[in-house]
């Protein structure tokens, strides 16, 4: 784990966790008082969560739900399917991870939860 803060935006701090388990698996996870996402490097997908909420504790629960999802894709979970692009020729990764009843769906520009 190292930490992957920004420069550029020192206010959300980002921590870069590697697997050692399949070392070509990483993952980032960032984090500010209202938004926080994840972000896999290789595939170029991520997700994220837009919180305005007040409560600390649904914060810290939705922080620990991606989480769980990034340390799923670092033990080798999930699959990596590929979907064709809306605009252009060719097709982009899509990664796809069951966790706890729910479907997550990480892509490059777009992300859902089942």
């Amino acid at each position: 784990m190292e930490d992957a803060t920004s420069s550029r935006d020192p206010s959300r701090p980002a921590v870069r966790v590697i697997s050692r388990l399949a070392p070509k698996r990483t993952a980032i996870i960032r984090a500010s008082y209202v938004w926080i996402d994840a972000f896999v490097p290789e595939l170029n997908v991520q997700t994220s969560v837009l919180d305005e909420g007040e409560v600390e504790s649904e914060q810290a629960d939705e922080l620990r739900r991606l989480c769980l999802v990034m340390h799923a894709y670092l033990r080798g979970e999930g699959r990596i399917v590929q979907r064709r692009r809306l605009l252009g020729r060719g097709t982009s990764p899509v990664l796809k991870i069951e966790l706890d009843g729910h479907q997550w769906i990480l892509g490059r520009n777009h992300w859902s939860v089942r």
